[in-house]
């Protein structure tokens, strides 16, 4: 895609023309090659002329003509004399003073010249300017030739607008009557002749299309695209395709609307998935009853009568009982209501709003409130029984658990708790059978009990003053206890040893030759004890650790 700009260098010196009262000539063409162009890029307004190495061609321009009061067209003609060489930049410029005034990135073109029988090209290059004034400031008087114009991007343009006007008035898909409509004739499934808009374009079918349907469930669908060549009509070009999903696409550059026409499901059953007519037929369909259907043709038959105020006489006879239920029950009701100035309920009051009731006098209320998780008894501040709760919480109850808090409370007389008879005095007794399975004041068992804890104490004093007398003392135990000669050349030593037998059991006596003093993870000195000595433990083999006991010399 090419891109085309006016630049700043001419807008300037157009101005300084307009001031001296010359007229705005541009009288030249310059083709150039410029390496790594971009012709999709935007162009620098302020760019400039390429270098003269990269220009291939300078050509003065051959036609001017004028398109209306703000647009001219320069044109230059390169003739088949002309070339060979490819260029991809194109600028118009006043040759006098080197302006450049527009500029053409273009993909790169090639201009070849007729040469040794082989017929060279001839091409036009076009300028448009628009700008106020453009026809007073150049001069030109001469109209536009219709080759000096290039049409295409306005009658694509124009197509398009069409194709979006369509949109708005039919849709991303419409049909009428049974153009398009899927049909089968024994095993045969085809299309219906007639025509439908897809995508904002026309399609028509006229006669009738069969289509081969395989595996199934699946979809029909309508592709449609707008084609033509160059200088040939243009028109719709319609495909029926089966798939099973299908979205728009483009083509060789060319878009393809998509839509469908029909469901197909593994029993071979075909839904119809073509809205009738324009969108707001579309939608009066749903509305209104057409003029050419009857109640019978109506999906809703009863919701039509009922919308048209026609009934039958069973339904004429059930909406007059309903009206006289409802009169009925309207009496009911009347007779049942609370008064607001006081009544008398015999049935519950249920509520689901959070603070159900509301306890109103002029300098406070109290509320009763249940969130879901808590019930609570609260009050508002002083002077705004309207308002919200203040931060006291007089009662809450955990729905849950039914644990009951209470805010500073006082309680006048005795207070009485469960059924067990228990209860707190005014002067701060507790009578209960805790402490007393018959019941008792807890100040008197309190003292009954502290009047024991005397007496045993004082027991406890003189049996301990009688074992002062008595007592054993350590150099007596140590005196006919342990033995003297803590080594294990002394009977009655006890030494941790590894030994190298087979498993030994508590209290059995193994010779000291086969044990070595040690630690008790196994790591042995190498010199063995004398003597006798008796396992106080137990031995196994399984590692060094497991070798390892306590052994008392007996021999």
């Amino acid at each position: 895609m090419s891109q085309t700009v006016i630049t700043t260098a001419f807008e300037q010196w157009k101005a300084r023309q307009a001031e001296s009262g010359e007229p705005v000539l541009l009288d030249e063409f310059i083709f150039a090659s410029v390496p790594g162009l971009d012709p999709n890029a935007p162009i620098d307004r302020s760019e400039g002329i390429p270098p003269a190495v990269q220009i291939v061609h300078r050509q003065p321009v051959n036609r001017k003509g004028v398109v209306n009061d703000n647009a001219v067209v320069h044109s230059a003609v390169l003739g088949a004399d002309v070339g060979d060489f490819t260029f991809n930049w194109i600028g118009l410029v006043n040759k006098a003073s080197g302006t450049l005034a527009m500029i053409v990135h273009a993909p790169e073109q090639q201009k070849l010249k007729t040469k040794d029988g082989q017929q060279g090209n001839v091409l036009t290059r076009s300028f448009l300017m628009e700008y106020s004034g453009a026809q007073q400031e150049t001069g030109i008087s001469t109209p536009a030739e219709t080759w000096q114009i290039d049409f295409t991007a306005r009658m694509a343009g124009m197509d398009e607008r069409q194709r979006l006007e369509n949109t708005d008035i039919y849709g991303p898909g419409a049909f009428f009557g049974d153009g398009w409509l899927v049909g089968k004739s024994g095993s045969q499934y085809y299309v219906t002749r007639g025509a439908g808009y897809v995508g904002g374009l026309r399609a028509q079918l006229d006669a009738n299309q069969n289509i081969t349907v395989g595996v199934k469930p699946v979809k029909v669908w309508l592709d449609v695209c707008w084609s033509g060549a160059l200088t040939s009509v243009w028109g719709v070009q319609s495909v029926v395709t089966i798939a099973d999903d299908l979205t728009g696409y483009e083509q060789n550059g060319v878009k393809h609307y998509v839509f469908p026409l029909a469901s197909i499901d593994s029993a071979g059953v075909i839904t119809d998935l073509r809205p009738k007519g324009s969108l707001s037929d579309q939608q009066a369909n749903s509305d209104f009853v057409r003029k050419d259907k009857n109640l019978a043709d109506l999906n809703d038959k009863a919701k039509s009568r009922e919308s048209l105020s026609v009934y039958s006489k069973q339904e004429a006879d059930a909406a007059d009982k309903k009206s006289l239920d409802a009169a009925q029950q309207a009496n009911e009701n009347a007779s049942n209501r609370v008064a607001k100035n006081g009544d008398t309920m015999t049935g519950p009051l249920t509520s689901t709003y959070v603070d159900a009731l509301r306890l109103r006098q002029t300098k406070r209320s109290f509320i009763f409130r249940f969130d879901g998780s808590n019930f609570y008894l609260l009050k508002t501040k002083e002077n705004d029984p309207d308002g919200s709760w203040d931060d006291a919480r007089p009662i809450t109850v955990n729905a849950n658990s039914g644990e009951v808090s209470l805010g500073p409370t006082r309680v006048n007389g005795d207070l009485r708790v469960g059924d067990k008879g228990a209860w707190m005095a005014s002067d701060g007794n507790i009578w209960g059978t805790r402490w007393n399975a018959n019941g008792q004041w807890l100040w008197d068992a309190i003292s009954q009990n502290v009047q024991s804890v005397l007496s045993r104490a004082n027991d406890a004093w003189n049996k301990a003053n009688d074992a002062q007398v008595n007592r054993v003392t350590a150099g007596w135990v140590d005196g006919n206890y342990l033995p003297r000669g803590q080594n294990e050349n002394t009977i009655g030593t006890f030494v941790m040893a590894w030994s190298n037998t087979g498993n030994v059991d508590f209290n059995n006596v193994v010779s000291g030759g086969n044990l070595f003093p040690s630690t008790a993870d196994g790591s042995h000195v190498g010199w063995s004890l004398p003597g006798s000595w008796r396992c106080c433990g137990a031995m196994r083999t399984t590692n060094d650790a497991h070798r390892v006991s306590l052994w008392q010399r007996v021999a």
